[in-house]
């Protein structure tokens, strides 16, 4: 067997090939799934894909997740919708402006390098067939993993009480794998496309901060469903867990070049002062 037909053979293994034709995307079956995609990032800022994933790989993947949920790092507790991108407004702004209101955010994440290689989460992510639907939508000849150490696939772990604050992605369109849901709240919510590449709209962000719903939007995000989301211009939250039963959600990140690396200080402030030590290390030796 070659190994693109391999490739097939894994992927299929895992995900719903009949109904989501990630091996054809040249079919009619395979623009139309491009094109409802787009359809629906286009109208709403979102798309989802419900039961993706094969109902046994739901189940396996969910147990790789529980197994490495004590591995997540807490993270900042404390953060603008911006994170500590506070200069983005400029330097002399008062203590209300939305780049300097910090909102509750309690959950953790398990890097990269923490996830092994052959679990099907790795499975998944490492498709190509993956990668090209992501390109696809984005209308990329081609695309790349991240080739990061610690970001390029991440398990958010809620646990109850758990949530996360009013934010932006850097990512234009964030790819996650919602594993698990809590038994109650845990809603991810969202304002599509709040902002824009010309203007910030921080006046429209503050009046969600204060409460305003008029723009806010919630998306029933099932488990085994691939999601797609304009993250770096719709705010967005997770309003908090409640029960007993983790949230567990995976992240995929995408890059437009090869060899692309996330942010040192991004992964010591999310995955914990091991980075640090173990990037010395790496340096060193």
């Amino acid at each position: 067997m070659s190994a693109a037909a391999q490739t097939i053979a894994d992927i299929g293994e895992l995900v719903d090939l009949d109904t989501y034709p990630l091996d054809n995307l040249d079919s009619g079956q395979g623009r139309m799934l491009v094109t409802s995609i787009q359809a629906s990032l286009e109208a709403d800022g979102a798309a989802s894909l419900p039961n993706f994933l094969r109902p046994w790989a739901l189940e396996m993947m969910v147990a790789e997740a529980e197994a490495l949920a004590p591995l997540a790092f807490d993270g900042p507790t404390s953060v603008s919708p911006y994170f500590f991108n506070y200069d983005i407004a400029g330097a002399d702004v008062p203590d209300g402006h939305p780049t300097r209101r910090e909102g509750r955010r309690n959950l953790g994440q398990v890097a990269y390098d923490l996830i092994p290689r052959e679990s099907l989460l790795c499975r998944l992510y490492h498709s190509d067939l993956i990668t090209r639907l992501v390109a696809r939508v984005r209308n990329k000849t081609q695309l790349f993993r991240l080739a990061d150490r610690y970001q390029s696939l991440n398990i958010s772990v809620m646990n109850e009480g758990g949530c996360q604050q009013w934010h932006f992605d850097r990512g234009q369109l964030v790819t996650t794998l919602l594993l698990q849901a809590a038994e109650s709240g845990g809603v991810f919510e969202y304002a599509p496309r709040i902002r824009n590449d010309e203007d910030e709209h921080f006046d429209d962000v503050a009046a969600v901060l204060d409460g305003d719903r008029s723009r806010v939007h919630e998306l029933n995000l099932e488990p085994g469903a691939l999601n797609l989301f304009q993250g770096h211009y719709s705010m967005h939250r997770v309003t908090p867990v409640v029960g007993t039963r983790r949230r567990l959600q995976t992240i995929f990140a995408f890059a437009d070049e090869p060899d692309t690396h996330g942010n040192l200080k991004s992964s010591i402030l999310h995955y914990g002062p091991r980075v640090s030590e173990l990037e010395l290390d790496r340096h060193l030796s």
